[in-house]
């Protein structure tokens, strides 16, 4: 009787439950933090990290939902889960020099959690052997993969800012700022630059600018449309909000041809 009675897994504790609470609302700011990021460009192409925070909005949605309702068994093995996941994510974002608030929160909350469990369980081991290692493990291989990816992206991306940045007029062009916009079919806010931005750009710096518009699906390293790149080096990932904003910056990209 006592061994059947010891087999029943027992409901997680309250800290363990608000844990689970707090890491669903911390993945939901991530989407809205991601969502803002995009406000005023379309998405190209998208790296694996975008993934994280809609997939920590699922996996922490069901998380508390097992919590609260059962199968309480799965509880420990998913907090493990997320701790390997978190604990990989921050190591190799810090290895890379990226880091961010809201990662550091999770992370925190999903190792407290894992903590949390680990302490009222009685198959310790079993959690880290069979859960937090072999979970930490699969996560390193493509967590790499989209860091290395980033950083190829954004070498491509220095390297194209450096070739306009030195590249060379002709002469009957040298006070001429050449405007690149890279876009795609069916972008709203690409649409908005031709309608409303580019004819008070031309009204206001006539022949003193001069704008190309790119294809954004031939290069590899623009990831929100529009994309405009001023000859200085300036990049705007997206439409500004304010058409003051790329106008100041055009002004000072033509002062300091001078």
């Amino acid at each position: 009787m006592n061994a059947a009675t010891n087999a029943v897994p027992e409901r997680p504790p309250r800290l363990a439950l608000a844990l689970s609470v707090a890491l669903l609302l911390v993945s939901i700011v991530a989407v809205a933090i991601q969502h803002l990021q995009l406000c005023g460009g379309c998405a190209l192409r998208q790296g694996l990290f975008s993934a994280v925070a809609p997939g920590g909005v699922f996996g922490y949605g069901a998380l508390a939902v097992i919590g609260w309702l059962g199968p309480w068994r799965l509880f420990p093995w998913g907090a493990a889960f997320a701790a390997a996941v978190h604990t990989v994510l921050v190591a190799a974002m810090v290895m890379h020099g990226h880091l961010c608030i809201v990662c550091v929160v999770a992370a925190t909350l999903a190792l407290a959690l894992f903590v949390v469990m680990i302490v009222r369980s009685n198959s310790r081991l079993k959690l880290i052997a069979f859960a937090y290692v072999p979970a930490a493990i699969l996560a390193a291989g493509p967590t790499s993969w989209a860091l290395a990816h980033d950083e190829a992206m954004k070498k491509e991306r220095d390297a194209f800012i450096r070739a306009i940045r030195d590249s060379h007029f002709t002469e009957g062009a040298a006070d001429v700022l050449t405007i690149q916009v890279f876009e795609q079919d069916h972008c709203g806010y690409c649409r908005d630059f031709r309608e409303l931005y580019l004819p008070r750009l031309e009204r206001e710096f006539g022949p003193r600018i001069r704008v190309r518009f790119l294809s954004a699906t031939a290069t590899t390293w623009v990831r929100h449309t529009p994309t405009i790149v001023i000859e200085t080096g300036l990049v705007y990932e997206g439409l500004p909000r304010d058409y003051s904003e790329i106008r100041s910056a055009i002004e000072a990209a033509l002062a300091a041809r001078k």
